[in-house]
């Protein structure tokens, strides 16, 4: 075989998504997948089981007969990070670890349960699970990869008015426990993203933290759903369900003043969750966060040109409220 010229960049590789409700759980890509707008293309984990150990008897050097492999009964993780947009593919993300398809594109509702199913069955919409592909430019030079019955089990959402004209960010964890095609030579129809349905900070028309207006410079809301697998198959893990506990926290940088001045000591004395306007980023036909009930976690000043505090906060399921709400729309 003679060596390749062709070289081949990053930026040219694509990563796109469908629910599997769409693609009827089936391994292959059926239907138009939608794009993400990510920074860049991360190697997933694919977490073969190995077996490197010398055995007993053999000596002290690993043996060709005693190297075991298995590549069915594993969990590959796959970590996204990008630039958040209003569309159909970003909201799946946020609508599958919230297990939710509401018109707000994200609730972690009241005394929440996730949604537990049988790879291949009950797979009715984006939020039982997602088939994600990395899609190379030219598939006879390259292979794509392809990921089934996805999970996202942490997604972050962060802004911050220095950078990027305070663009909305995301970042995004998934899992699976299908065994996954990596050397996929399909070409799935990709609808791209818009660089018109971009929310910012700029939209917001106010922003409260623990009831109190404040100044913000920048923020992380990050919700974190652990999946469970289960059972087996030819193709993998039999069963996926979620963790016991579905967590939201919030970390955020506001200007040290006389609104803001109590927050120190507020953190020192609690006694409970405080319980209206904890975190809120007021929607303006754009993009909107409401977080009602939560606790302090951490709170410090934070010396720049100006006084800041990092102020740290963990949502609290009061019996109503839900932990987080969060509504993506086209501003």
């Amino acid at each position: 075989m003679a060596v390749s010229a062709k070289v081949f960049s990053p930026k040219e590789w694509k990563v796109a998504l469908i629910s599997d409700a769409t693609n009827a759980g089936s391994t292959g890509i059926g239907s138009t997948m939608l794009q993400l707008d990510v920074d860049s293309i991360g190697m997933p984990s694919l977490n073969p089981n190995q077996v490197l150990d010398v055995r007993s008897g053999v000596g002290r050097t690993l043996k060709d007969e005693d190297f075991f492999q298995d590549n069915i009964l594993r969990v590959s993780e796959i970590s996204l990070a990008g630039t958040l947009h209003s569309d159909a593919g970003h909201k799946q993300l946020l609508q599958n670890i919230t297990n939710n398809t509401s018109s707000e594109d994200g609730i972690v509702a009241s005394s929440h349960n996730g949604t537990d199913q049988r790879y291949g069955a009950g797979v009715t919409n984006n939020c039982s699970s997602l088939t994600l592909v990395m899609q190379p430019s030219d598939v006879t030079n390259q292979q794509g990869l392809e990921f089934f019955g996805c999970l996202v089990t942490s997604f972050a959402i962060s802004a911050d008015a220095n950078t990027e004209g305070g663009r909305y960010k995301f970042s995004a964890t998934l899992q699976t426990g299908l065994k996954p095609d990596l050397a996929s030579t399909a070409t799935p129809t990709i609808t791209p993203y818009l660089n018109t349905d971009i929310p910012k900070l700029s939209n917001a028309s106010g922003i409260r933290a623990m009831g109190k207006e404040i100044v913000l410079n920048s923020f992380t809301s990050t919700i974190e759903h652990p999946a469970v697998f289960s059972g087996f198959t030819s193709s993998g893990y039999e069963v996926v369900g979620r963790g016991a506990e579905i967590s939201v926290n919030t970390e955020a940088q506001v200007k040290y003043d006389a609104n803001t001045k109590t927050m120190i000591n507020d953190y020192d004395v609690q006694t409970g969750a405080n319980t209206s306007d904890s975190f809120v980023i007021i929607n303006n036909n754009a993009f909107g966060i409401n977080i009602d009930n939560a606790v302090y976690t951490e709170v410090a000043l934070s010396e720049g040109d100006i006084m800041m505090l990092d102020i740290a906060l963990k949502s609290v399921d009061n019996g109503t409220n839900p932990l987080i709400t969060v509504d993506v729309t086209s501003g």
